[in-house]
């Protein structure tokens, strides 16, 4: 495929007429059509300024195939789309029940045993999210590859409508938490469980549980709709680093709290240190999902 055919697929991709284009560069809409024409090329400075404007590189629009979607692909990008962000909200989920667990197990006693069973469920659970993290992350990474750019198939219409149950979802998830904190202030104020923290806290863990795989899950599908971002990261080959980065960084700070905690409150250091290659194994997990080819 030329130049002229990526130009004029990228064009109506974005939905952009030869005469807003042409205002852009600023250069006339015949300019526009010789170049969809191949009749003549942009100069560099207008060819960078058309990357920008599309969001894509350079190699693509000269050397690349850019053709556009169809309903087919729509139909694909929702699947997979979707199939994600319930797989990896699922993950967060049992993670978290597995947390909840173990919690659970040492409210009861907090002798060796109780606690190798508690951490032999919880690494069961982190055992069955492994899968669902590594087939989920390299289908989307599959897809994205086959499907580097796509048509902006998604109305404003559609997406204000997910605007609003993406609103829902997220105050419905942070009145769980707070209700959650509320119970916890209740147990922990009034001695209830004859002031057992632990056993208080694996029930403020089931709120936390709840509400955290619906962040997920509405976080992702909202992300769905941003079609241009799909496009912009994987036109210029971008490493997910900062993401990785954010995401290995709540999870170590997740860990080094719930340390001190198991081991200031309950005198557990003899075995908080297994939150970190928990923990650890979790980062490597996101690493996996993340990493692009160069």
């Amino acid at each position: 495929m030329n130049f002229g055919e990526n130009l004029q697929n990228l064009r109506k991709m974005s939905h952009i007429s030869q005469e807003e284009l042409a205002e852009k560069l600023n250069v006339s809409r015949q300019a526009i059509s010789k170049w969809e024409s191949n009749d003549c090329y942009p100069e560099t400075e207008k060819l960078i300024k058309i990357c920008e404007i599309f969001n894509c590189s350079m190699d693509t629009i000269i050397k690349g195939r850019v053709q556009k979607k169809n309903e087919t692909t729509k139909t694909s990008y929702e699947k997979i789309m979707n199939k994600f962000s319930k797989g990896i909200a699922l993950g967060v989920f049992l993670i978290l029940l597995g947390t909840t667990f173990l919690l659970g197990i040492i409210s009861r006693s907090t002798d060796e045993k109780n606690i190798i069973t508690g951490v032999i469920i919880l690494l069961i659970f982190v055992l069955f999210t492994i899968p669902i993290f590594i087939i989920r992350g390299l289908e989307i990474e599959t897809f994205k590859r086959k499907n580097p750019l796509l048509e902006n198939f998604y109305t404003s219409e559609e997406i204000d409508k997910y605007d609003k149950v993406f609103s829902k979802a997220l105050v419905i998830s942070i009145s769980i938490i707070i209700l959650g904190v509320i119970v916890f202030m209740a147990l922990y104020g009034f001695k209830i469980f004859n002031g057992n923290v632990i056993m208080q806290v694996s029930i403020l863990m089931i709120f936390i549980t709840i509400s955290t795989p619906i962040l997920v899950y509405h976080g992702i599908q909202k992300d769905k709709y941003d079609i241009e971002k799909h496009n912009k990261a994987n036109n210029y080959i971008k490493e997910n680093e900062e993401l990785l980065g954010k995401i290995s960084g709540v999870i170590m700070i997740m860990a080094t709290i719930i340390y001190f905690i198991l081991g200031f409150i309950w005198n557990l250091w003899k075995y908080n240190w297994l939150i970190y290659p928990i923990c650890g194994m979790i980062c490597g997990i996101f690493a996996i999902i993340l990493q692009k080819e160069k």
